[in-house]
């Protein structure tokens, strides 16, 4: 079987940590690890862009690319980020 090179299969694209487990962004295409997905479910406009994107998928828009990260939703992420222990690598 060949082997799958993806750019972002190892790294988080958010905070670039190793990851071995990954999802996508409700926000944007960003392919994050878990620790960013948990952080980012309890930002301030993460609601809103649930909602958007099931709205998106419901009108047949499969390829939704996301609401965008807001001021608000950047500067909750990051001070999370902050706060978060270093990696153990």
């Amino acid at each position: 079987m060949p082997q799958v090179t993806n750019p972002w299969a190892n790294r988080c694209e958010r905070c670039g940590e190793r990851m071995h487990i990954h999802t996508g962004s409700m926000f944007n295409g960003q392919i994050i690890c878990l620790l960013c997905k948990r952080d980012e479910r309890m930002s301030p406009g993460y609601e809103a862009a649930a909602l958007a994107e099931a709205q998106a998928v419901r009108n047949g828009d499969l390829n939704f690319p996301g609401v965008g990260l807001g001021p608000k939703d950047m500067a909750f992420l990051a001070e999370r980020l902050k706060r978060r222990p270093l990696p153990k690598e």
